[in-house]
């Protein structure tokens, strides 16, 4: 009989999400001999079948096993206390896409996953994009570094989002009235409301998410399904980050998906706009080094 596994897509776009648990469920089922029956299900199905209509809490869903897997922002993750994860989003921490990988798939990935279990109780298996770097999505053009000291945005409960938006000058504001924020050009759809059709390059960061399991799960299995689990998580992770690299360069420099997802201007600042962003930001990297173990950033910066 096949063991049944319920993966939560618990962000939007759900179709960002769903390829990667479907390849994941492909690699696994080749490795295992179709040991694995999947169920994956968008937040609202869920609820509507498991939790009466009630919200649920993905964290708390993975640790009671009711759910065996699903991807979770990082930023999410740091504020469950996960702080480790708070590193990965920090300006101009990783050089590029192979510099990412080396960090993902490497020493510090590792450590960086095991970093979940010990401080929520719950499998960490890969690192995934969701778009990639970002973008700000605003509701004005916004051609300058220095025209964000003139913008709102909505108050975060991510630490480092604060400073890097305050180290642009902009002021923050309650409610959904902000001016601008971040996300990426495949989430924008989602995550930038209907006024703020500009989008800006400003690639500053990216937009990281995880493969989770549950942990019970993982230590009852045998060895060689473990094996596979992992492997198999890193394949269809691996093949997300370059699919969602893909996604944002079609977005780039296709008129007719950018009107599909709102974007009216998409606007890159050029080299010099570009240092004036760096020399604003990176102090907010550096702000933060010292408050990760291990020198983890000055590691991640050397990988």
């Amino acid at each position: 009989m096949k063991k049944k596994i319920t993966w939560l897509l618990f962000h939007e776009p759900a179709e960002l999400f769903i390829r990667t648990a479907e390849h994941f469920e492909q690699e696994l089922n080749a490795q295992t001999g179709n040991a694995y029956e999947f169920e994956i299900l968008e937040l609202a199905d869920y609820e509507a079948k498991y939790c009466g209509g009630k919200q649920c809490d993905p964290l708390e869903e993975l640790r009671s096993g009711r759910v065996q897997m699903s991807q979770l922002y990082i930023e999410a993750l740091a504020q469950a206390n996960v702080t480790n994860f708070l590193a990965l989003a920090l300006p101009y921490l990783f050089r590029d896409h192979a510099h990412a990988t080396r960090v993902f798939e490497g020493e510090i990935g590792t450590e960086l996953l095991d970093h979940v279990q010990e401080t929520i109780g719950i499998k960490g298996l890969s690192f995934t994009y969701s778009g990639g770097y970002k973008c700000m999505a605003v509701n004005r053009p916004v051609h300058t570094v220095e025209e964000f000291n003139n913008l709102t945005y909505k108050l975060k409960t991510n630490s480092v989002g604060v400073d890097m938006f305050n180290a642009l000058g902009a002021t923050p504001v309650e409610g959904d009235v902000a001016d601008f924020r971040d996300t990426t050009l495949p989430r924008y759809g989602a995550d930038a409301r209907e006024d703020q059709t500009h989008a800006i390059k400003t690639e500053h960061a990216m937009y990281l998410t995880t493969i989770l399991a549950n942990r019970e799960m993982m230590d009852s299995m045998s060895e060689s399904h473990f094996e596979a689990f992992k492997q198999a998580a890193k394949v269809a992770a691996h093949a997300e980050r370059i699919k969602s690299v893909q996604d944002a360069d079609d977005i780039s420099v296709t008129p007719a998906l950018q009107r599909s997802l709102n974007i009216s201007q998409l606007i890159e600042f050029d080299a010099a706009q570009h240092a004036k962003l760096r020399e604003k930001l990176e102090p907010v990297r550096e702000k933060w080094r010292a408050f990760f173990p291990n020198a983890l950033v000055d590691r991640i910066q050397a990988c």
